[in-house]
């Protein structure tokens, strides 16, 4: 009883050190690619969060790009692309062998026009995105079944992915 209620203990402390619920940005994230102010609330909440782990910082620099989406003048829309851009790479180099950090750049570059000079990262990404995912199970990967499914139905579905890598991503989802 007493292990019980140490392990009830410890994880209301990590999960109060944390500061953040995972699973409501990611919620958060998806709503604010159509809503101004939800991208504006959680560019703000993920801002505030000291030390952020490589995670939330792959977040922040993903909000920071949504920015851009939402604003009107065409140099707001270049600066927080820039600084989205720059914060998701310090994620990638802070944990390079993260799957969703690793997703979120390469979607965020997806659709971002080449021009821009923003999307160099795409084929690199793509390579690890399937190297994580060929290598090892769902759990080890941090994910639920359902974001793996929805990760790998956009792989497939932004024709970036030629048919034996489609293979490997369909093969994933068994």
């Amino acid at each position: 009883m007493k292990k019980l209620i140490t392990i009830i203990i410890l994880s209301i402390i990590i999960n109060k050190s944390y500061g953040y619920d995972i699973q409501k940005i990611r919620k958060d994230y998806i709503a604010s690619i159509k809503n101004e102010s939800t991208a504006v609330k959680l560019y703000e909440q993920l801002q505030a969060i000291k030390n952020p782990d490589p995670l939330i910082l792959a977040y922040l620099g993903s909000a920071q790009a949504i920015r851009a989406k939402h604003a009107w003048s065409p140099i707001n829309k270049l600066n927080y692309l820039k600084e989205g851009c720059k914060t998701l790479d310090k994620a990638v180099n802070k944990n390079p062998n993260q799957l969703e950090i690793r997703f979120l750049r390469f979607s965020l570059q997806h659709y971002v026009p080449s021009f821009l000079g923003y999307s160099k990262n795409l084929d690199d990404d793509k390579k690890k995105i399937l190297e994580l995912i060929q290598k090892k199970e769902v759990t080890a990967l941090q994910l639920n079944k359902d974001i793996l499914k929805n990760m790998i139905n956009f792989m497939i579905s932004s024709n970036r992915c030629d048919d034996d890598e489609i293979a490997i991503l369909k093969q994933a989802l068994n």
